[in-house]
């Protein structure tokens, strides 16, 4: 049995950094305050990575120039992350626009290594509940045989083993809107995958069942941010390797460590706050393309119509009336987001009892 990170299940203790992080020069980005942030002591060693990314080329992502592949691996670049991915839904297109763009800049150098990587959907009768997994290090031949999989969880993890691919298994306690989670499902799936993923966009006690369920099976864990908001690196794992197929069997051998943060109401419209901010900030949004994620539902698409008005976005009155709408308006969404998420605890711990 591997060794698993070094993490304990009451993940609310923090640890501050000694080394100052590198200043973020991305415009219009921020980075979260040092308090909601878990950073290495200098001197340790290894490399950082946040292996769980989404640019604007996914669907629910704001087509907004800060969220671009480019903008956000030079966010990784400024982090001091040592390798940089991302995991767009479904698609390999913004990593293969990345490496394009790399490619013209820097030729076969570019400041930190780039791994290819989806996050693609298993909708697995057996299952019950959609589930989302990482892959890195494929390509579209792969991907492509890998969707055509995507109906067997079983299927889906032999021909990662089979083609040595890196897959993680994302997020246990999310589920689909509209779904009835098979909780009773998620310990078997951990015990199937080879990594398990710490998500930053959890509460604090499901993370910790997460790490739970992890150790009972000798699966090791990876923190990462999720970020749709380009907030890259406020969660990420730390591992040895100067490759990046050396730095993902270190992970897999279990001696990486995972410096994970976790969602509350706070953080939560910090990071709506940062968002909206960005739609506002006066710079023009781009023309015949899509700026906000889909939404569905007449209200949001309504809303999403008058975000997007050049009339509202022409006076600086007009634009911070707007973006301080939109920040109270997050208040109900944020507090409904957090408590779906404890509503589960108490059956977690019927299936715990019942297990």
């Amino acid at each position: 049995m591997p060794p698993l990170c070094n993490i304990g299940i009451d993940m609310r203790k923090r640890t501050r950094a000694q080394a100052v992080r590198p200043v973020i020069d991305t415009p219009g980005m921020q980075t979260p305050r040092s308090d909601d942030l878990i950073l290495p002591e200098a001197g340790s060693a290894g490399a950082m990575a946040d292996l769980h990314v989404h640019s604007c080329y996914s669907h629910d992502v704001p087509n907004l120039p800060d969220f671009s592949p480019r903008a956000l691996y030079a966010r990784a670049v400024a982090l001091g992350m040592g390798f940089f991915t991302l995991t767009d839904h479904d698609t390999l297109d913004g990593i293969e626009a990345l490496q394009a763009e790399l490619t013209k800049e820097f030729g076969g150098q570019p400041p930190i290594p780039v791994i290819p990587g989806v996050e693609l959907k298993v909708r697995d009768p057996q299952v019950g509940h959609t589930i989302h997994v990482n892959v890195l290090g494929l390509d579209r031949r792969q991907m492509q045989a890998l969707v055509a999989r995507s109906m067997s969880v079983e299927h889906f993890v032999a021909y990662c083993r089979a083609e040595g691919l890196f897959h993680a298994y994302n997020h246990p306690f999310w589920f689909e809107r509209g779904e009835r989670p098979n909780l009773t499902a998620i310990d078997r799936l951990v015990a199937l995958f080879p990594v398990i993923e710490l998500n930053a966009g959890r509460i604090q006690e499901l993370n910790s069942r997460t790490v739970a369920m992890a150790r009972r099976h000798g699966k090791p864990v990876i923190a990462t941010s999720d970020t749709h908001t380009g907030q890259l690196g406020k969660s990420f794992t730390l591992a040895s390797g100067e490759t990046a197929a050396a730095f993902l069997a270190e992970i897999l051998a279990g001696r990486g460590k995972p410096f994970p943060t976790h969602i509350d109401f706070r953080s939560f419209l910090w990071e709506v706050s940062q968002t909206v901010d960005l739609f506002f900030r006066g710079a023009p949004l781009p023309r015949g393309e899509r700026v906000l994620p889909s939404w569905s539902g007449r209200a949001s698409r309504l809303l999403g119509r008058l975000i997007e008005s050049r009339t509202l976005h022409r006076t600086r009155v007009s634009r911070r009336g707007m973006a301080a709408l939109l920040k109270v308006s997050a208040r109900a969404p944020a507090y409904y987001f957090i408590r779906q998420q404890r509503r589960m605890l108490p059956r977690l711990a019927t299936t715990a009892r019942d297990a």
